[in-house]
């Protein structure tokens, strides 16, 4: 009981079930970049097309993100989390399709990779923000140094 009133955020059950439910997300989505990635390099062979994939990952992230704290502070943040992460897991389920079934080619990947960062660049400052409503001011520095560490463990576990 002492570990958890340390650990206040997690005192919060909301907390818990989210910080659960995005671990597994977060692995996933982790998984999912390593995957592209090789998967470009087995289709194309290049190093180039592997870069541009990445940037148009990343990209939408770098260039949307103003514009979409914006729109997320002013949307129902859990509505908007269920969007974002049912587009990254549809995502998802479309590349494993491909690839299953034998169609796969670069531009498929591509545009995927241009949905996933668009898909980040609203998911990303909604999550954030939704922390907040979740355990209230007095746990927020816990819950933030639990994200963190939540998504940095996500990074070693998922591609690994």
């Amino acid at each position: 009981m002492k570990a958890l009133q340390r650990l206040g955020a997690l005192q919060h059950r909301d907390y818990r079930l989210y910080f659960g439910g995005q671990l597994i997300s977060q692995c996933g989505t982790w998984m999912q970049t390593i995957g592209q990635s090789w998967l470009v390099l087995q289709l194309t062979d290049s190093p180039l097309k592997l870069g541009l994939v990445t940037a148009l990952q990343w990209l939408p992230t770098l260039l949307l993100s103003l514009v979409a704290g914006t729109i997320a502070d002013r949307l129902p943040k859990r509505k908007l989390l269920v969007v974002t992460q049912s587009i990254q897991m549809l995502l998802a389920f479309a590349l494993f399709g491909l690839v299953t079934a034998n169609i796969v080619q670069f531009w498929h990947v591509a545009i995927a990779a241009a949905c996933l960062g668009m898909a980040t660049a609203f998911d990303m400052p909604a999550r954030q923000a939704f922390v907040v409503e979740m355990v209230g001011k007095e746990d927020l520095g816990n819950a933030i140094v639990l994200n963190s560490t939540m998504m940095n463990g996500a990074r070693l576990v998922g591609p690994a």
